[in-house]
């Protein structure tokens, strides 16, 4: 038989495009969206989403072309966002509470030729015209202010029937993450590769007809990866912007909504106020939790107060949200240890655990390394960053920064990131293990772990620690409990209390203002 080399086009994969076209034509007059209370059917959204393709091309954008959004939550942004997925264009959202310079930075390594803002950045993007490296146009999602406002021009375009006009190959998105290390990294992602990643969610968190999903952090990251999934399987996306525990609560209780994305800081909240423990929120058929460690304990009171709902999802930007899955049915798996894990691979996702050679260690022994992948919607690389992209795919395997072990049944037990490891006196301390230890402690509410300069030990260990209302505890008792606990070398030497913890904008434990005020410029064995 002779063998034949299929066609890489007739082989290739499609698109988001493809996938945002399939939903508007197969669910038309279903409800899509809820924000702001307005409501908008799948025939709106795809109305909305093709009268900004055909003002973008009015504007002289071309396929490729980026479209840069500064802007908070809302209905009209994602609409954006679905017209540079169809549209071919590529979509930058860069987190809306990011630094000017940031921004600025980013607006001018994207090449963005048109900027998007919304009322509270509208000026940023004024001041941007004269400080950019190169010509850009800027308007403005709502009424007044000093940017033409875009949406009276969109609803002046003639809507046509929504085809996709991405190719499986083209760049959809620009990501940048960081800032935290240096200059923020464009992490790409392409068109086949979203697609496959907004399939994976689907399947692996049971969207139906029915969900109602609530994207209450910003779209722009996490919480917009869920978008996408729920539109192709005719559900509805309830999209908030910010984050009010009370009205979440009260919401779970009416069905208002059924599924959510939060982070753990979110999840805390929820249990901690009042409401939780008053109301029935039974109709809870998935809470995914994901971007940053729980603490164990504080997942087993999840567990008790939402029930068998909660979904443990590890990704990155790098892999679209979708490298380990921990299912609902596996947090009350009672075999040891299940829970501690983030879960196993998804399906079409190879991951092993490498050493320093990019050697696999063996499982079921302890023993960490870093959590490397191959995936089909792994980014091919950093925007315009050659020398970073070659250092992620080092020995041919995506790096993830994150340090873990597995076990025996290929379950992946994350002990830290890698730029948080404490070296003291040669030997390595991952503050995970010491939060969660630390969270046993019935006076301790949360706390972080962080690595201060030592003159003998290069680095010693610090608590920084809320205390839960009306507690009372001192530094030194908690030196000793966890004395007790780990040891003496992986006790903390030094404990802060504080009100609250510093967050990111995403909502995580922001590890590097802990660290700053200590390092004073000094360079950390790991950076």
């Amino acid at each position: 038989m002779t063998s034949m080399k299929l066609d890489s086009v007739r082989s290739s994969p499609g698109g988001v495009g493809d996938l945002i076209v399939h939903a508007v034509e197969r669910h038309d007059d279903r409800v899509a969206f809820t924000c702001g209370g307005r409501s908008f059917t799948y025939a709106q959204f795809g109305r909305h989403v093709s009268q900004a393709i055909r003002f973008f091309e009015s504007a002289g954008l071309v396929p490729d072309d980026k479209v840069l959004q500064l802007s908070e939550n809302s209905y009209e942004m994602f609409v954006l966002m679905a017209a540079c997925n169809v549209g071919g264009f590529v979509s930058v959202t860069p987190h809306c509470g990011n630094s000017i310079e940031d921004h600025l930075y980013v607006l001018d390594d994207c090449e963005a030729s048109l900027v998007v803002a919304d009322g509270q950045r509208e000026q940023r993007v004024v001041d941007f015209a004269a400080r950019s490296k190169r010509p850009f146009r800027a308007f403005r999602h709502g009424a007044g202010g000093t940017l033409p406002p875009l949406w009276p021009l969109l609803e002046q375009m003639a809507p046509a029937p929504l085809r996709a006009r991405d190719e499986p190959g083209d760049i959809t998105r620009l990501i940048y993450t960081g800032g935290t290390t240096g200059q923020p990294k464009g992490v790409i992602t392409l068109s086949s590769q979203l697609a496959f990643s907004a399939l994976l969610h689907a399947q692996e968190q049971c969207f139906q007809v029915d969900t109602r999903m609530l994207a209450a952090s910003p779209i722009s990251h996490g919480a917009g990866s869920f978008i996408i999934p729920v539109l192709f399987k005719g559900g509805c996306c309830v999209i908030r912007n910010g984050f009010d525990a009370e009205r979440i609560l009260l919401d779970m209780a009416s069905g208002e909504i059924n599924h959510a994305f939060f982070v753990p800081t979110m999840v805390y909240a929820l249990m901690d106020h009042p409401l939780a423990a008053t109301l029935d929120l039974t109709r809870m058929r998935r809470i995914v939790y994901a971007g940053s460690p729980i603490s164990l304990p504080r997942l087993e009171q999840a567990l008790r107060i939402f029930g068998p709902v909660l979904t443990q999802n590890y990704g990155q930007t790098e892999v679209p949200g979708t490298v380990l899955s921990l299912t609902a049915e596996e947090h009350f798996d009672k075999r040891a240890n299940r829970l501690t894990s983030a879960g196993k691979p998804y399906p079409c996702v190879a991951v092993k655990v490498m050493d320093d050679d990019v050697k696999e260690v063996e499982r079921g022994k302890g023993i960490v390394g870093e959590i490397c992948v191959r995936a089909p919607h792994a980014t091919p690389g950093y925007w315009k960053k050659p020398e970073l992209t070659e250092q992620l795919w080092r020995g041919g395997w995506l790096h993830t920064g994150d340090m873990a072990h597995q076990d025996e049944d290929g379950y992946l037990h994350i002990v830290d990131r890698k730029k948080d490891m404490i070296i003291s006196g040669g030997f390595n301390i991952y503050p995970k293990e010491l939060e969660n230890a630390l969270h046993e402690h019935p006076a301790v509410s949360s706390v972080a772990v962080v690595g201060i300069p030592h003159e003998k030990w290069g680095e010693t260990v610090k608590a920084v620690v809320v205390l839960k209302e009306g507690s009372v505890a001192t530094p030194q008792e908690l030196i000793d409990y966890m004395k007790a606990r780990k040891g003496s070398v992986m006790a903390p030497k030094v404990v802060e209390f504080v009100a609250s913890l510093p967050l990111t904008n995403l909502g995580k434990v922001d590890k590097k203002a802990l660290r700053a005020p200590h390092w004073d410029g000094q360079q950390r064995a790991i950076s």
